[in-house]
């Protein structure tokens, strides 16, 4: 059992009484050094901590120290008699950075701020400060490495402006870094602001020369030369393939032919209008919003997944433990009505011993969406506006939090404004009715973007600075569509088969069949490759290396390997799909036979991890066990029913309920039907 906190980074206290518990410096010393060294002997300790003294006479302090911390806090933390160690009951947060770190929970690793007993003196004990100053540097190299983690995972994910954050951050940490630099310079250029980039470039120059008397690396200087001229080359992962594409395929230079798409959402700006952005896919609607975000000032950019729309608050609650991971002091801030209220859906701010009732009115639930549109607001204080991309995916429940918040402090001016990005033809009713609604009270714009047009794909075509592809527009419009996705990809095909030089080839799949083309990539990946992507596609937002590992019987440090091919394949950006036609076109290479025993291997498997009712009853009855199916589904109605959620809850009852009919359980399934809540 844990009910002790050490905490040692920033300062030093101890939790677990009434009162945190400040520790002097000597007893923060033995705490710190037991918790990130382990157990040690008593002489040796003593000896470090009073050098000046006799043997005898340090060994006679470090008793008296101990017994003072047992008194204080009425208990043994400190066990053991000539070696000693910290007790298990104890946790420290130096410690955790370092779990966090290792387990690849890097934003937590690095809420973990502060550093290793802050500002206590450790001057007159030569040896222990010899170990501290170490032990500082690791616990720094180790928020580097988390720092790294987060820029390399955010700007594969296509999220740049979240991997800006974490390069600014990486900067501060290492100040004297020209990695550092250059990360933030790659940023800056990705995101449109060149200037900013070459200003990096000269903050780099001066340092180098002030802090080494030495110049800039060569792949500094290519970087700057390279940035200044629009041709930034892609990041290496892993093996490099056989012809590197430039960035400029990966992400056009130029936003061409949304002028007027622009002057209207310029409009709905203006009148602090919630703004959809609605397009098939691969049309562009993602980096529209993105850029024109930018144009204005701040900005967060929340996802949904696939998976989100069968757990409720599952893309609300994602995104505010992401930001309470990079704003730690706003989650102690929450006031108690508050916390409650989130505890329903975060169970991590449950106090001990207490139960949380489930909603039981209307008024409830609106004091519910009170604290959760709340707790959005102070999340999101001193940005300009939200993007939230994928919303076709996204839970009812998170999109109500959302429109919530807008529509109460739409007036106040005290709220960023939304620009959402959906697909259409996926967006399913309630995206749009909610839209609608906002609209006819004149806090909405619903925008349908189209493919570019043919002067438009030219312009695209030319601003890539290909040999070739600007005398391409015509084919490339004809078997695109004008599909900016659709042109990027079928440009990447040219390029690896080396024919772009030689003008459009004459087999290549029909107009927009741009599926066939990844489906080509798809087809050279080794055996275990494809079925990591392939359990990616099935498992959508539960998927993680450790899950894929017990589904497909292997150890997850053998998959070291297959993500470096699916990264340069393009096919994952550190382990997301790169698009929805990609992993739309995985989830069709799977056969029939083998995507049920997948399904099964999942519910098994996410059955042990206790993952959402609903997610669980899904992959059982994809994988054709139907009846195993029954409790989860049931499980689910009743989350369902805890926060009122009479339609989801009705729909789950009655699945269950037929199949309880088609196995002839009637008197059970008709049990179940008389439970089913009135809409």
């Amino acid at each position: 059992m844990t009910d002790w906190r050490l905490e040692v980074l920033g300062g030093a206290r101890l939790l677990g009484l009434a009162e945190p518990l400040e520790l002097q410096r000597r007893v923060a010393a033995v705490l710190a050094w037991l918790a990130l060294e382990g157990p040690t002997p008593k002489y040796r300790l003593a000896g470090m901590l009073w050098p000046g003294s006799g043997e005898d006479t340090a060994r006679n302090n470090m008793r008296q120290l101990l017994r003072r911390l047992r008194v204080a806090t009425g208990t043994d933390l400190v066990l053991g008699g000539d070696v000693v160690s910290l007790s298990e009951r104890v946790v420290t947060d130096a410690v955790e950075l370092g779990a966090h770190v290792f387990a690849g929970r890097h934003a937590q690793a690095l809420s973990l701020a502060g550093t290793l007993l802050g500002r206590l003196d450790f001057d007159d004990c030569p040896d222990f400060e010899a170990w501290l100053l170490q032990a500082r540097e690791q616990l720094e190299a180790l928020r580097c490495r988390a720092a790294i983690a987060e820029v390399e995972a955010h700007e594969q994910q296509g999220d740049l402006a979240r991997a800006l954050h974490f390069a600014e951050r990486l900067l501060v940490l290492a100040p004297f870094s020209e990695d550092a630099y250059r990360r933030l310079m790659r940023l800056h250029y990705l995101l449109g602001d060149r200037m900013a980039a070459l200003n990096l470039f000269e903050r780099c120059r001066k340092m180098l020369f002030e802090e080494h008397d030495a110049a800039p690396h060569p792949d500094t200087l290519a970087l700057a030369r390279d940035v200044e001229r629009g041709q930034v080359m892609p990041r290496a992962a892993g093996k490099k393939p056989e012809r590197t594409l430039p960035l400029s395929v990966l992400r056009p230079p130029v936003l061409v032919g949304r002028a007027r798409e622009w002057a209207r959402m310029d409009a709905a700006w203006q009148s602090r209008q919630l703004m959809l952005l609605l397009a098939e896919p691969g049309v562009g609607k993602t980096r529209l919003a993105h850029d024109f975000a930018a144009s204005k000032g701040r900005y967060v950019s929340f996802s949904a997944r696939p998976g989100d729309a069968e757990v409720p608050y599952s893309l609300f609650v994602r995104h505010i433990r992401d930001l309470f991971a990079e704003r730690p002091e706003l989650r102690p801030g929450l006031e108690p009505w508050i916390r409650r209220e989130l505890a329903r859906v975060m169970p991590e701010l449950v106090a001990p011993g207490e139960r949380i009732p489930p909603v039981r009115d209307e008024g409830e639930r609106v004091r519910c969406l009170d604290a959760y549109s709340e707790v959005l607001r102070r999340c999101t204080e001193g940005m300009e506006s939200i993007i939230t991309d994928d919303l076709q995916f996204a839970d009812t429940a998170s999109l109500q939090v959302g429109a919530y918040a807008h529509a109460r402090f739409h007036s106040a001016g005290t709220f960023p404004l939304i620009i959402d990005c959906c697909r259409s033809g996926d967006s399913g009713g309630e995206v749009l009715a909610m839209t609608k609604r906002l609209e006819a009270a004149g806090l909405a714009m619903l925008m349908q973007l189209e493919p570019l047009p043919p002067d438009a794909v030219g312009e695209l075509l030319e601003s890539l600075e290909l040999p070739g592809a600007e005398s391409l527009t015509r084919e490339m419009m004809r078997y695109t569509g004008g599909n900016p996705l659709f042109i990027t990809e079928t440009l990447k095909h040219l390029m690896e088969s080396g024919s772009l030089e030689q003008g459009w080839p004459e087999r290549l799949p029909p107009p927009g069949r741009v599926r066939q083309l990844i489906q080509q990539r798809l087809e050279r990946l080794s055996p275990l490759t494809l079925q990591l992507a392939q359990v990616a596609a099935l498992a959508l937002m539960e998927f993680s290396l450790e899950l894929a590992g017990e589904v497909l019987e292997v150890s997850p440090l053998s998959f070291a390997e297959p993500l470096r091919e699916l990264e340069a394949a393009q096919i994952f950006w550190g382990e997301h799909f790169t698009h929805d036609l990609v992993f739309e076109a995985v989830k069709g290479s799977i056969p029939l036979a083998l995507g049920g025993l997948l399904h099964r291997r999942l519910a098994q498997r996410l059955e042990s991890r206790r993952a959402a009712p609903a997610v669980i009853a899904q992959h059982w009855l994809e994988g054709g066990e139907t009846r195993r199916a029954v409790p989860f589904l049931l499980a689910a109605a009743q989350v369902d029913e805890s926060h009122l959620r009479r339609t989801e809850a009705a729909t789950n009852y009655a699945r269950a309920a037929a199949i309880l009919e088609s196995s002839g359980e009637l008197e059970e399934a008709a049990r179940l039907r008389s439970r089913i809540p009135s809409a």
